[in-house]
């Protein structure tokens, strides 16, 4: 439930109508994982299709009427039109990493990024992660908790889309210490496609030069690695 809870807060919606009826809903791509959250939640309701456009994919809509779970979600300090100013709620600690995941299923990104050294001229590879918000409070308090939790980096949040959007983002070293926090063995639900960075050969090459140089204790082994993730 605080895999939910989180998925809730990057991509769900709380609604009340002028009849005052309450509805909680969430809209995804990924039909797997609203099928997954729907069976937690025991819901009857039906999963609706909604075509976004040519290009991209079908978006799913799942709509539950429940004035209790809006209840609630209030008392957790979620509120309808909830983008710009969401908070990040308190979350008992042996849950976190499950709520955290949540949140990066529905609003993070794991990627690779290939890039020029702009003097040595050799193409790189590197591993980055982020979260994105309207709410840069919410980012905020997820930097300061990361931070304390696994030592990483706090960097400038980011704003795109003309600032309409906010983005928390971390490089390879911070990213692998990420993933391997959310993507714990025998998570009980999550984005498979994303936890497939872990186990991606680039990533475990990552990895190795990583245990590699913490074991040495290179003095400056963050710019030992980064000198060796060249792509052959």
């Amino acid at each position: 439930m605080a895999y939910v809870l989180g998925f809730f807060a990057a991509d769900g919606c709380m609604i009340k109508n002028n009849r005052g009826a309450h509805f909680i809903e969430f809209h995804i791509t990924d039909l797997d994982i609203l099928e997954k959250i729907k069976k937690l939640l025991e819901a009857e309701n039906k999963i609706s299709t909604r075509k976004t456009s040519a290009e991209l994919a079908n978006a799913y809509r799942l709509q539950i009427g429940s004035k209790e779970m809006f209840k609630d979600l209030l008392s957790l300090e979620f509120k309808p039109r909830k983008s710009a100013s969401v908070q990040f709620p308190k979350i008992p600690n042996k849950y976190l990493k499950d709520f955290v995941r949540g949140y990066f299923d529905g609003d993070g990104s794991v990627f690779f990024v290939k890039y020029m050294n702009t003097k040595t001229k050799i193409i790189r590879t590197e591993l980055r992660s982020n979260f994105t918000s309207g709410s840069v409070e919410f980012l905020e308090d997820l930097q300061e908790l990361l931070n304390k939790k696994l030592g990483l980096v706090k960097k400038k949040i980011c704003g795109y889309n003309d600032n309409r959007s906010l983005k928390l983002g971390y490089g390879t070293y911070d990213t692998l210490n990420l993933l391997n926090f959310m993507y714990y063995k025998n998570y009980p639900i999550g984005m498979e496609r994303k936890a497939k960075f872990l186990y991606d050969p680039k990533t475990q090459n990552f990895v190795k030069k990583y245990i590699y140089f913490l074991a040495t204790k290179k003095s400056n082994w963050k710019n030992s690695i980064r000198a060796t993730f060249k792509i052959s």
